[in-house]
């Protein structure tokens, strides 16, 4: 297959997929081929829409993949007629937060930032219209137990631009605070001036 040839089916998978995808209420993240031309393993990493919490239900994936798998299989033009391991996945909580649909689906969550050098630990209350993160900064504890404090001369509420960013992570939390629904409700992404 020509590269030529390669891009026109990723474009065709990629829509084959999205159509899929749609009707168990998931999106395509990305495609991410590897492996030897003689047998590609293909990962489609899907997620919940930027619009909704939680985590993409495995039953859905489990049923997109199923019926992805067959329209590969009756469809050469989407990845050829040689066989190829087609995997659909999610993100999982290592991935690294770049865009920010990524953030969006992380309001609630407690986030590791590093913003010009500076580390963070904060819960992501909203992130607004402009691309702005709206952050109730959480330090923690230390190895003793003892509460962390915040950088210095850092409130407590901080807005800080996703161009801003220079890593964040999603932080696995397990004895979240029972407030989460409220904390997000009381964000107020429209109290920051469009510029």
């Amino acid at each position: 297959m020509s590269d030529l040839d390669g891009q026109m089916a990723h474009t065709a998978l990629r829509e084959a997929a999205t159509r899929i995808l749609a009707v168990h209420d998931l999106v395509l993240e990305d495609i991410v081929v590897k492996g030897p031309r003689s047998m590609p393993e293909v990962r489609l990493i899907v997620d919940l829409p930027e619009d909704q919490l939680g985590s993409a239900d495995l039953d859905a994936v489990a049923t997109a993949s199923r019926e992805l798998s067959d329209v590969v299989d009756a469809d050469d033009t989407l990845l050829g007629p040689d066989p190829v391991v087609l995997e659909i996945t999610t993100p999982g909580v290592d991935r690294e937060l770049t865009a920010p649909r990524h953030f969006r689906r992380s309001r609630g969550r407690l986030l590791t930032l590093t913003i010009d050098d500076v580390p963070y630990r904060a819960r992501l209350l909203a992130v607004t219209a402009a691309d702005v993160l709206l952050l109730r900064q959480e330090p923690g504890r230390d190895d003793r137990g003892r509460p962390r404090r915040r950088p210095d001369g850092t409130p407590e509420r901080l807005e800080i631009p996703v161009a801003d960013v220079t890593s964040a992570r999603v932080e696995v939390e397990f004895d979240p605070p029972a407030d989460i629904a409220q904390l997000i409700a009381d964000a107020d992404p429209t109290a920051l001036k469009e510029s």
